[in-house]
């Protein structure tokens, strides 16, 4: 065995020691988040994935390999539920989402069973690759798009690192099992591939175990549950969270294209103590739902004033600041589990 393999086999092993780890992390918060469940099934694809991907290693697993593969297979499935719980405000899980799986499976079938030169498997393991290529991708938009939004800080920092290092980096690992799936890999192929994946998981882990706050705000919505509004602000950020407060019954949340930015300027305060008031003073994730608080409560009242029964639904949303009435749909059902016009007709008819 030369220098080379017994390195990429140090460095396999060791991703799967983080990954074990990595998975125990994501444990403490498994009650409260699903993000987090998701993140276990995810950390447990990494550890399988690390060990099959080295021929080396995979012949002597032996028995194990069909068991680990269970995991290995739909890795990037789960990488893709895991990231889009973490990073969409507006995750609900959906059956629909186990369609993804249903395509890797059989094409990792058609892959495996199909004589490895045969179009056959060509095809199936290109469509298994640009699979997984698709959904890292999806991942790495999700990280941007809702970055400004994201009131905690910590995962907010992590959108940037993830969406150019672990989502660029899986593609590019993608994209080389697509280039070389008709012919044997290089020799340097499965060192680099082995580090590269020990180096992302070390990375990884050692943010999550430095993180000073919980990753998936669970705690934060724990706290809200519990009535704890404030009970974290210091001192000297009491101040601003009741100019804060007074800001939004005066009706600042009625601007369009509120900020969290453009309303620090108005409170003539930095964006980021803004951010970790309203995040750990008063436990919203994201400075959306903290603005849907205040919009929708309003609107509840103005869909049940008798005096406003002829204004459209329209005309309310785009008074409370929605730029369409699409989202102000989306978030009133979200809320109250019916329809803006449904509440107004049960609240009238009361």
């Amino acid at each position: 065995m030369s220098t080379i393999e017994i390195l990429d086999i140090l460095a396999r092993g060791g991703t799967f020691a983080l990954a074990v780890m990595l998975g125990l992390l994501f444990l403490r918060d498994a009650r409260h988040s699903l993000a987090a469940r998701l993140g276990i099934l995810f950390a447990t694809g990494v550890a399988c994935y690390a060990l099959l991907s080295s021929n080396t290693i995979a012949a002597v697993l032996g028995p194990f390999d069909p068991v680990l593969n269970v995991f290995a297979v739909p890795t990037g499935v789960f990488f893709w539920w895991f990231t889009t719980a973490l990073f969409d405000t507006g995750f609900r899980w959906r059956m629909w989402r186990l369609l993804p799986m249903l395509a890797v499976v059989l094409c990792a079938a058609g892959n495996f069973l199909s004589p490895g030169d045969s179009v056959f498997a060509m095809i199936s393991a290109s469509g298994w690759q640009i699979i997984n290529i698709s959904m890292m991708g999806h991942a790495a938009i999700l990280a941007l798009r809702d970055w400004g939004d994201d009131l905690i800080e910590p995962r907010r920092k992590f959108r940037i690192a993830f969406a150019i290092l672990v989502a660029l980096l899986g593609i590019a690992i993608s994209a080389l099992e697509l280039r070389y799936a008709r012919s044997s890999f290089p020799d340097w192929v499965f060192p680099a591939h082995g580090f590269t994946l020990f180096i992302l998981a070390m990375g990884f882990t050692g943010w999550l175990v430095a993180t000073p706050t919980d990753l998936f705000g669970a705690r934060d919505r724990r706290r809200r549950g519990t009535g704890a509004r404030g009970r974290e602000l210091s001192p000297e950020n009491r101040p601003l969270a009741r100019r804060l407060e007074a800001a939004m019954a005066e009706g600042l949340y009625r601007e369009p294209g509120l900020t969290v930015g453009s309303l620090a300027e108005h409170l003539g305060t930095r964006e980021h103590r803004l951010r970790r008031i309203i995040n750990q003073g008063l436990g919203y994730r994201n400075f959306s739902a903290f603005l849907n608080a205040h919009r929708l409560e309003e609107a509840k009242r103005l869909l049940a004033d008798p005096d406003r029964a002829h204004d459209q639904v329209l005309t309310i949303a785009l008074d409370l600041g929605y730029g369409s009435i699409a989202p102000f749909n989306r978030a009133f059902r979200a809320e109250t589990g019916t329809t803006p016009t449904a509440f107004r007709r049960d609240a009238l008819s009361g």
